[in-house]
């Protein structure tokens, strides 16, 4: 049973890559979304407005990447990995492994340690404004108060929830499995 649970949740951790994780808006509306496979590729899907508007051109002036985000990169990794290993436990039928829930921690600090220092898109967007002088004059430190000003918005996703939750459950598994000797 926690071979299949284990499985099952690192098999959703990696579906839930392809959901849009991150929403750039500026007055409401949807700019640039980007899914956890676009961060670490440094990709992202232009909203609506932004299409109707410029096009679908395919020229490199038009299309500028982004960076890609390393610490969501290896917690990609550590999701792979932890899906290998707890599809091998599912076939081989014995205890599951100690590594599984391991692998889910280690995922699920690159991610948070991510969110806490700002994708590159976010940083990408501060730069900008620190060199177009938008701030002011001030000088303003927190990023918060630098896309404010810009009146740019990031509106995190449920996808990077799930994300979250999903590399919770092995953890939890875990914890619940352990038993006193």
């Amino acid at each position: 049973m926690i071979a299949k649970v284990n499985f099952v949740s690192f098999a959703a951790a990696l579906g839930f890559f392809c959901l849009p994780w991150l929403d750039f808006q500026c007055s409401d509306k949807s700019k640039i979304t980007q899914s956890g496979f676009q961060t670490v590729t440094g990709g992202g899907s232009l909203g609506e407005e932004v299409q109707l508007k410029f096009g679908d051109r395919d020229d490199d002036e038009s299309r500028e990447s982004f960076d890609a985000a390393l610490y969501v990169a290896v917690a990609l990794g550590c999701i792979v990995l932890g899906l290998l290993l707890a599809f091998i436990g599912l076939l081989g039928g014995g205890p599951p492994s100690p590594a599984l829930p391991a692998l889910a921690v280690m995922a699920l600090i690159l991610i948070g340690l991510q969110m806490k220092l700002g994708f590159p898109m976010e940083q990408k967007i501060i730069k900008l404004n620190k060199m177009t002088g938008i701030e002011g004059g001030a000088a303003a430190v927190d990023t918060s108060e630098l896309l404010t000003l810009e009146k740019i918005r990031i509106v995190y996703r449920p996808g990077i929830y799930f994300e979250l939750g999903s590399l919770l459950l092995p953890i939890g598994v875990a914890f619940f499995a352990m038993r006193p000797t």
